[in-house]
């Protein structure tokens, strides 16, 4: 993600520069500063205000990796899912503050993400040299969405469909898992039955449907789909989202890494970010922190908790991309019966 974007917002950008020396000095006491190499001198509040003024101004350079950590830290946490509802990060380990208001924005969006969280899972393969590989989500009656390139993994097209690939001799199995949460034992598994659509590789839209058993591995019953915001009017940028999904670990800046998620990983989380772009006929863009393993994840407005987009790819440093909802929307219809 974009993290020079986290200051469009006022209020975040004036709690930083307010609490500035305590977010340095935390982070400095953890040894956050030193890992990435600022070493020159204490960072102080004036060159912070001088550069959130450069970066909400377009002028950012990125020339100054300990205050880039800072913000990274600071203003897009990634929060725990545990007993279906967002908890908070797995030990703290760095003692480093986080935005009070993403956090209140969050709390008071707990409600909401609380009805969608159950509804997104991990895509669990078994005879397959993976054992996961990627986030879906329940997108209508029986039927999951994720991404294209998550779907090839277990499964390819065929002459008259779709197919489970096989390895070795073996159909490779593919389960949604609905909870994978972080020291929570608890799971609830569909069998994937059908590969209902992938989207061919021509394709700008990333996406795959799948559809799951009725019941459980334990005869529960599925969760509720997640409603879409079909109408391309929600996709407003700085609209407030939220990305639900299962981050795995990510060798691209793995110092970067190790800080935002205490070494935790393969676990369902809620990262908060904003709309950062919507390109006419294509895709959205978001600035949540995600990793390899959201592919497929939701993105959710935390104003209604429909989902707005499907997350299928992120640029370190840059943007992240999804699926506008009504795209996916338009597959489901094709393709439910």
């Amino acid at each position: 993600m974009d993290y020079t974007q986290i200051f469009a917002d006022p209020e975040v950008r004036e709690e930083f520069l307010d609490r500035f020396e305590e977010i340095r000095d935390a982070v400095e006491a953890g040894g956050g500063l030193e890992s990435v190499g600022a070493l020159e001198g204490v960072l102080d509040v004036d060159r912070a205000a001088d550069a959130v003024k450069r970066m909400n101004e377009g002028g950012w350079e990125g020339d100054d990796d300990g205050l880039e950590a800072i913000v990274k830290q600071f203003g897009r946490p990634v929060y725990l899912v545990q007993d279906n509802t967002v908890g908070g990060r797995p030990d703290a380990v760095d003692g480093t503050p986080e935005s009070e208001v993403v956090a209140a924005r969050v709390q008071a969006a707990r409600g909401t993400l609380s009805r969608v969280i159950p509804s997104v899972g991990r895509v669990d393969l078994y005879d397959h040299a993976r054992t996961w590989a990627g986030t879906g989500w329940l997108v209508a009656e029986g039927l999951v969405v994720t991404n294209r390139h998550v779907a090839v993994k277990f499964a390819e097209r065929r002459r008259d469909g779709f197919g489970f690939r096989t390895i070795s001799e073996r159909e490779v199995r593919a389960e949604i898992d609905w909870y994978h949460e972080y020291r929570r034992p608890r799971r609830s598994r569909f069998k994937v039955t059908e590969v209902v659509w992938i989207e061919p590789d021509r394709s700008i839209r990333d996406v795959a449907l799948l559809r799951i058993a009725p019941v459980g591995e334990d005869g529960e019953p599925r969760p509720k789909p997640v409603p879409l915001a079909t109408a391309d009017r929600d996709l407003t940028v700085g609209r407030w989202v939220a990305v639900i999904g299962y981050p795995g670990y990510d060798g691209r800046d793995p110092q970067d890494r190790e800080r935002v998620f205490d070494g935790v990983y393969e676990h369902k989380r809620v990262a908060p970010g904003c709309l950062t772009g919507v390109e006419r006929g294509r895709w959205v863009h978001h600035d949540a922190t995600t990793l390899l393993g959201n592919s497929g994840s939701a993105v959710v407005d935390l104003a209604t908790g429909r989902a707005l987009a499907l997350h299928f790819q992120g640029w370190p440093g840059e943007r992240n991309f999804a699926v506008r909802a009504s795209d996916v929307a338009r597959l489901v219809r094709q393709h439910a019966s």
